[in-house]
């Protein structure tokens, strides 16, 4: 069922309750608390509470580097169950992500390719400097375009022209498409008429301090940047996020000042999972400074919305030049790395030396040449990455392979590289890097999806990893059926469990008729190939008057749940 306003608050104690439950404290409300609840599995949490006294807060990057890479801030149990999945194993829709490529119908072509975006980018005529920045090799603008609307521009370097911007806007579209809330962002063109400087325009000064834009900067700025043979500039303009900004997140812990982020941040499935799309597009730079929160207005209410930003460092280019050949490797501090080298004594070779990256300057380095999911690592360690389980891995996963070759060129394009064999090199590396991930990570669990019990008693379901052609349909599965007491989570067997060399098979005996009624199967599936298939994945139905309905799904359950 739906998620509304008016249940926001009991989701709020529920989620509560699960956590303390997970930590091993006994929660009782109104005695005996019942395993799901009349409109479980939840879709949507809405943030009930008002947010309005959150404030801007900043992050101190070394410090968030620091601890990041020499300790291991969180909590300290690392195969902790996500604490934010609903009842049926996935993640609601929330002020965090929305379902999209996997949601409630199907995407298309069009929508993957459109991403965010409400428009075609900045409208055409003067653009006003509100303040300009340059770090000494790519400049950077704010201004307001002609409708007074908000844009951030930011340019490619000289030697690498289209490689930054079409990342940004490539791995925008991916991301929007997984269900991350991202910035619109559009490749457009401006003349150095296009810019004008106004009353309050500012530019960094030397002593670290601002002074008034003039012309004189503009002209300077611009130098820096990669200029086209008509005189005109490849931007990349970033639309101002809705809301006031109120600082990064981290990928630890809760946000103290807002009173819906109750769920830390490192046990956030979306956030763990992200692990696996930043392998796909060797966004590496998984950071909190990456990350921007906003303060919006929900119901009439505040609330804060989470975005992921800044994705012009991802796929080949570390924005300002190519990635390095090492990048998505190791950790830039990375014991394990020295350790192999010195018990070689020097003679350890890492594989990613002998990687041929093909000479496409819009490109950088990117290939799927030697990609394993699995090994691949960020710059530095991401607390969420680090407890990702594999039902995390396996939930994201099928977010990626859920993207067709159409959906991935069409998205690429959207980069606008004028090298159609650069184009075709990023669209074959992400589709090759997709099924990489799924080999990898659909098989790494028991992968039954979709199960579905009509009212004969016969019960349905799909195997992720034979669907996707990632390994041969079992010998056999097997089904034990149970009726389920929702207030005691007692069990019952229902006859002896059936074996079946489908993927699915008829009840062993008669089920509960009465309306309320649930019943629980355990399936799990005979290969010797994969032993983790082995482990039952649990369903669990509900009888309704128009028949059975899945309200339950734990792939890898915290026995301590129960």
């Amino acid at each position: 069922m739906g998620f509304t306003s008016q249940t926001a608050g009991r989701t709020l104690t529920r989620l509560l309750c699960a956590a303390a439950t997970v930590a091993g404290i006994s929660v009782a409300i109104n005695g005996q608390r019942p395993t799901f609840y009349a409109d479980d599995p939840i879709t949507r949490v809405v943030d009930s509470q008002d947010a309005m006294s959150v404030r801007a807060k900043s992050v101190n990057l070394v410090y968030d580097e620091s601890r990041n890479l020499f300790g291991n801030p969180g909590d300290p149990d690392l195969n902790r169950r996500a604490m934010n999945v609903n009842t049926i194993d996935e993640v609601p829709d929330s002020s965090w992500f929305t379902n999209r490529i996997i949601g409630t119908r199907p995407m298309t072509v069009e929508e993957v390719a459109k991403g965010p975006d409400t428009g075609n980018g900045p409208a055409p005529g003067k653009w006003t400097i509100v303040s300009g920045k340059s770090d000494g090799i790519t400049p950077g603008f704010t201004i307001l375009d002609s409708n007074n609307d908000r844009w951030f521009i930011k340019f490619d370097p000289p030697k690498w022209r289209e490689m930054a911007s079409g990342a940004e806007v490539v791995v925008t579209k991916l991301f929007h498409a997984l269900g991350y809330h991202v910035p619109e962002n559009h490749i457009t063109r401006l003349t150095r008429e296009n810019l004008v400087g106004g009353e309050r325009s500012t530019i960094a000064a030397a002593d670290g301090g601002e002074r008034r834009l003039t012309d004189r900067d503009i002209d300077r700025l611009l130098r820096n940047a990669a200029q086209g043979e008509d005189g005109s500039y490849r931007v990349v303009a970033s639309k101002a996020l809705t809301g006031t900004p109120v600082g990064p997140f981290l990928y630890v812990g809760t946000r103290p000042d807002d009173p819906n982020d109750v769920v830390p941040h490192e046990h956030r499935r979306e956030l763990r999972g992200l692990r696996v799309f930043a392998a796909w597009t060797n966004h590496v730079d998984t950071k909190a400074i990456n990350s921007l929160d906003t303060l919006v207005t929900e119901n009439g209410r505040a609330a804060v919305r989470h975005h992921l930003i800044d994705f012009g460092s991802t796929m080949g280019s570390a924005s300002i030049k190519p990635r390095e050949y090492d990048e998505g490797h190791h950790y830039i501090a990375d014991p394990a790395q020295v350790g192999r080298g010195i018990l070689s004594l020097g003679l350890y070779i890492p594989g990613f030396h002998f990687i041929s990256y093909p000479n496409y300057h819009s490109v950088g380095h990117f290939s799927a040449d030697r990609f394993d999911p699995p090994a691949w690592k960020p710059r530095v360690p991401n607390p969420a990455f680090r407890r990702a389980r594999a039902d995390d891995t396996f939930w994201a996963a099928r977010r990626v392979m859920a993207f067709t070759d159409e959906m991935i060129r069409a998205a690429v394009h959207t980069g606008r590289y004028s090298d159609a064999a650069a184009e075709k090199h990023i669209a074959e590396t992400l589709i090759a890097r997709r099924n990489a991930i799924g080999r990898a990570w659909l098989t790494d669990v028991n992968p039954i999806i979709e199960p579905a019990l009509d009212a004969s008693g016969a019960v349905t379901f799909t195997n992720a990893a034979v669907m996707a052609g990632f390994a041969k349909a079992p010998a056999s599965y097997e089904m034990a059926w149970f009726r389920f007491d929702n207030t005691t989570a007692a069990v019952t067997p229902i006859g002896e469990p059936v074996r079946s060399p489908r993927e699915g098979a008829n009840a062993p005996g008669s089920l509960p008729a009465a309306e309320g009624s649930f019943v629980r199967i355990d399936i799990k599936a005979t290969d010797a190939a994969h032993p983790a298939w082995a482990r039952p994945v649990r369903v669990f139905f509900r009888r309704t008057s128009p028949g059975w309905m899945l309200v339950g799904l734990e792939r890898l359950p915290d026995e301590a749940q129960r």
